[in-house]
């Protein structure tokens, strides 16, 4: 266990980091790494003064600002912050680390949205929908839409935006886990605990069954509606989405893989990432790096 000053460093950052998710224009950066001051507090301590050290930070966060809001945001980032602490003290790869803790944190949000409505009355969903219809309606109103736009245009959208939350929980988990274990690794590194980095980008590879699940899953978003409020159709609306930004992220991998064999310049492959995760049919190429041996094409060519 590390004692001194190091953990109340960190249980500092915690505080710091935990009251930054609600001030506009800094929000953004803590969420990405929330994940950081309490995974690396849990791993430096055992777990009697990582409960002392909360319970601290949780006393003076509750001065600060509402009680009931801090202790909630504290939460969202200690329960997948202990998970992330203890694959760091197994020395677990990130290869593992990373889709686990994409489908924790998901399932974290899933239940704090889930709390927020039903025990404290603050429907998210809800605020969104009202404030989405407003907004469509003084669109419409104005007569800036290039279309008639009618009541039930706007009630169509607004439940189909709101279908895709599970997407959007996604994403953010992906960033989320992502930017924090990313930090967070080479912390813990520092203090002597060895976690495998992630793969050169060059190495990424997804699993074939992945271009299975795909298929089907596209196949079945042709025969769906997108209004029936089925939790199939919700399950696909998202899956189908949230496969093609995995997939883009596998092609960003092939280019790095094809500028290394071609002996292009590092900055080659960065400049075509962006352009490929912003554009969805660029998944395409992901999907056949992983369905076919397209590197093997390619490295004969050389």
């Amino acid at each position: 266990m590390k004692t001194g000053k190091k953990p109340i460093l960190w249980s500092l950052v915690a505080l710091a980091g935990t009251l930054l998710l609600v001030v506009p224009g800094l929000n953004m950066a803590a969420l990405l790494l929330m994940l950081v001051p309490y995974s690396v507090l849990y791993t430096l301590l055992n777990r009697r003064s990582f409960i002392i050290h909360a319970l601290a930070v949780f006393i003076i966060g509750s001065l600060i600002i509402d009680p009931v809001a801090f202790v909630s945001l504290s939460l969202l980032a200690i329960i997948p912050s202990i998970a992330l602490g203890q694959y760091y003290k197994k020395g677990t790869p990130s290869t593992k680390i990373i889709p686990k803790m994409i489908g924790l944190v998901i399932v974290v949000l899933m239940v704090g949205l889930f709390f927020l409505e039903s025990l404290l009355g603050l429907s998210i969903i809800s605020d969104m929908s009202k404030n989405m219809t407003l907004m469509l309606n003084d669109v419409s109103t104005q007569g800036f839409g290039v279309i008639e736009w009618s009541r039930d245009m706007t009630d169509s959208f607004v439940r189909l935006m709101i279908n895709m939350i599970p997407l959007v929980f996604f994403v953010i988990a992906l960033l989320l886990v992502v930017c924090s274990h990313t930090v967070a690794r080479r912390l813990v590194a520092a203090e002597g605990f060895k976690v495998a980095p992630y793969p050169k980008a060059k190495e990424w590879r997804l699993p074939r069954s992945l271009v299975f699940i795909y298929f089907i899953a596209y196949l079945l978003e042709l025969t769906i509606d997108p209004m029936d409020g089925s939790f199939m159709t919700l399950a696909i609306m998202n899956l189908v989405p949230a496969l093609s930004l995995v997939f883009a992220i596998q092609a960003v991998g092939f280019f790095f893989f094809i500028a290394d064999n071609r002996g292009w310049s590092k900055v080659v492959p960065f400049l075509i990432a962006f352009p490929v995760l912003l554009l969805p049919p660029a998944s395409i190429i992901g999907i056949l790096d992983v369905a076919f041996p397209l590197r093997k094409v390619f490295s004969k060519q050389q």
